[in-house]
């Protein structure tokens, strides 16, 4: 005749209790925002993708040969105007540009033309 022993009450509700801590940590340890934004206006093209901890990559690149150049702009969110963010890209070859932190505005532009994307908020 085998004997089954069982687990008390309070070992159980400790078990699921555990259970239950480490399925919420394993959920919040999921990024909030796992995503990539794509970025475009005539001649200049880039993508904004988070990397985790607030953090968030952009690259570019622009096709066109005529001496202009794809460019990030950012603005804070206590900012009132665009300011110039990152290197300049002036070929088709997608190039790291820099990072960004999240709560930031950030459009794709051409250098000298002044046409820029959509803005897009981190």
């Amino acid at each position: 005749m085998k004997r089954r022993t069982q687990a008390s009450v309070p070992k159980r509700l400790a078990v699921v209790a555990v259970s239950a801590a480490t399925a919420i940590v394993g959920f919040w340890a999921v990024p909030a925002q796992a995503e990539t934004f794509s970025l475009s206006t005539t001649g200049a093209a880039g993508t904004v993708t988070y990397v985790g901890n607030g953090d968030w990559s952009l690259h570019a690149h622009d096709p066109l040969t005529d001496g202009h150049c794809a460019r990030f702009q950012v603005k804070d969110t206590d900012d009132t105007s665009w300011r110039w963010y990152g290197d300049m890209v002036c070929t088709s070859a997608d190039r790291y540009v820099t990072g960004a932190r999240s709560l930031w505005s950030v459009r794709i532009c051409r250098t000298g033309i002044g046409n820029c994307s959509a803005a897009i908020r981190l």
